[in-house]
């Protein structure tokens, strides 16, 4: 059976759809540091022309690797003239990112990555040894179990939630597993395995009822579902930027509720952290004054000055800049109901043939995943079509992006056929 997008999109209502994509004014107007909006192209679903990375394939993948837009190489290609004139300048991409998550811009600082963020969030604690229980479930990234495994190792308790036959996370199971001696809950807000997608609200509010802290890795959800973090009630979250944030590897976002800081030691010790890193107090040198100590330093009591330490990767930070100036412009709460309709067709149809779908009914992520033994075997079908999808393991993952189309799912539902 292939389905044609405008069958597709006859049977769910969704001929109009273009319709309700307009971006609004203020969207549009996403502002640049200074406040002074930027360009950012057309905004139009679906932007295939904006992504050439993916042309001549069907690439459904991004929640592994989403392609750049053209903007974000413009910016780099910006940085990098600067750079040869000897000032390389600075995009600053906090308010930006604090706007998209709904946080304000001084709980926000950068961190190498979104597994290091949630390692920095464990040091600050004083974890693992200062003993007590983490609580994490089976839908969190896979790789930070690697941590608490460790953790574990060196006496901390560490409670996985598993799923429920609905392959989410069932709140009732995650109130069980919060006891009172637990010190922090870790989620992903969406998981990177079948898109299932927590409330935070409510996680955050059975954690902190039993005196529990809240980190959640929001990598999958920034740029992809609407995300409010001030709303949300977590402690922590942090994001990498080479998913829906269209930036790179090493260049990530930590954010931190800045009324928790006194309770917190910071994780490292970098020159940023302090407010005269240019000039500090020093005892040292020709024309110091002369005494002890040799050094003075003044500490920085902002999320910053916790978790920072040194400069972020200032290019990759420009072109993630020009990404979100562009999501804005869009508005994510449009990708998600673009998006809509091609999970609908994919779940349907392959449901209807007789794959498995694990990812939740309802589910609004941009991941849609099946189970499937052994899914490298289907390599060479989706490879022969030119078809991009992710095969680990026992799973199949499917995730369509703002450059994907109708079409796009024809000719995945063509290349896979029948399990």
């Amino acid at each position: 059976m292939r389905l044609s997008r405008r069958d597709w999109l006859r049977a769910t209502g969704s001929l109009s759809l273009a319709a309700t994509l307009a971006p609004t004014a203020a969207r549009a107007a996403a502002s640049s540091a200074n406040g002074s909006p930027l360009p950012v192209g057309s905004t139009a679903l679906p932007a295939r022309e904006r992504f050439p990375g993916v042309q001549g394939e069907t690439y459904l993948n991004s929640a592994a690797v989403h392609p750049w837009i053209d903007a974000s190489t413009r910016a780099m290609q910006t940085y990098a003239e600067n750079k040869l004139g000897g000032s390389g300048g600075r995009v600053n991409a906090i308010p930006k990112f604090a706007q998209l998550v709904n946080a304000p811009p001084e709980a926000i600082t950068y961190a190498p990555s979104t597994s290091m963020g949630e390692y920095l969030v464990t040091q600050a604690l004083g974890i693992p040894e200062s003993g007590g229980r983490i609580v994490t479930d089976a839908l969190h990234f896979n790789g930070s179990f690697y941590m608490y495994e460790q953790f574990q190792k060196r006496g901390m308790q560490v409670e996985y939630v598993r799923m429920d036959p609905e392959f989410g996370i069932n709140l009732a199971d995650l109130e069980r597993a919060i006891t009172p001696d637990t010190r922090l809950v870790s989620i992903s807000q969406v998981s990177l395995y079948n898109g299932f997608e927590h409330d935070l609200r409510a996680v955050a509010e059975l954690a902190h009822a039993r005196g529990a802290l809240v980190y959640a890795d929001i990598i999958q959800a920034a740029g992809a579902v609407p995300v409010d973090l001030s709303a949300s009630g977590v402690d922590f979250a942090a994001c990498g930027t080479y998913k829906w944030l269209m930036g790179d590897f090493g260049f990530a976002f930590l954010y931190v509720n800045p009324a928790i800081l006194p309770k917190l030691r910071r994780p490292w010790y970098g020159y940023l952290q302090t407010a005269n890193f240019v000039n500090p107090m020093t005892r040292l040198y020709p024309l110091d004054p002369e005494g002890d100590p040799p050094f003075e330093s003044r500490q920085n009591d902002t999320v910053g000055g916790y978790f920072n330490g040194a400069f972020p990767a200032r290019a990759v930070e420009a072109a993630t800049s020009a990404a979100i100036d562009w999501l804005l412009a869009v508005g994510v709460d449009n990708i998600q109901t673009y998006r809509q309709p091609m999970m609908d067709a994919v779940r349907g149809e392959l449901t209807r043939r007789g794959f498995q779908c694990v990812t939740p009914e309802g589910n609004r992520s941009a991941i849609l995943t099946f189970a499937y033994r052994d899914a490298g075997q289907l390599a060479s079908r989706l490879d022969a079509a030119k078809v991009r999808i992710t095969l680990r393991g026992n799973h199949i993952r499917i995730s369509p992006s703002t450059f994907n189309d109708m079409n796009d799912i024809d000719r995945l539902l063509s290349a896979i056929g029948n399990p």
